[in-house]
């Protein structure tokens, strides 16, 4: 497991933003695919899932950014 962490580090390095684009893209793409294959009914409580998840990892993202940014002013 070490070894596939230290390879991911290692690709992340190595990325540019393009390949970050790219890597969101394809991941709403797959969000989208699953959330397309809930039935209707049933939707409710994985909307609420996903919105948590969002808001959470919205909210750690942009605070390391806002931490990068102020570093540097």
């Amino acid at each position: 497991m070490k070894q596939l962490i230290d390879c991911a580090d290692q690709y992340i390095r190595q990325c540019r933003i393009k390949d970050f684009a790219l890597l969101k893209i394809c991941l709403c793409a797959v969000g989208i695919i699953i959330g397309l294959s809930i039935p209707e009914k049933k939707r409710k409580w994985p909307l609420a899932a996903a919105g948590f998840v969002f808001v959470i990892s919205y909210v750690m993202l942009m605070a390391e950014f806002i931490k990068i940014y102020m570093d540097e002013r």
